[in-house]
């Protein structure tokens, strides 16, 4: 059962809204048309991503 409970508490914690989606897809198309500031905004944004499925995963 926990297994099922630390499943669903990462499936939720990876959920983006439509704004959030529409904006990574905005980034991520100025940072393969070459603007800088959007590639670095786009791999700050992976980190974040991937610290946060991390203090989750290590919470449970």
């Amino acid at each position: 059962m926990k297994r099922y409970l630390i499943l669903a508490a990462l499936a939720l914690s990876a959920c983006d809204s439509p704004a959030e989606i529409s904006a990574s897809k905005q980034l991520d198309a100025a940072c393969l048309d070459g603007n800088l500031q959007a590639c670095a905004a786009v791999q700050q944004r992976v980190d974040a991503r991937n610290q946060s499925l991390a203090t989750t995963a290590a919470g449970l």
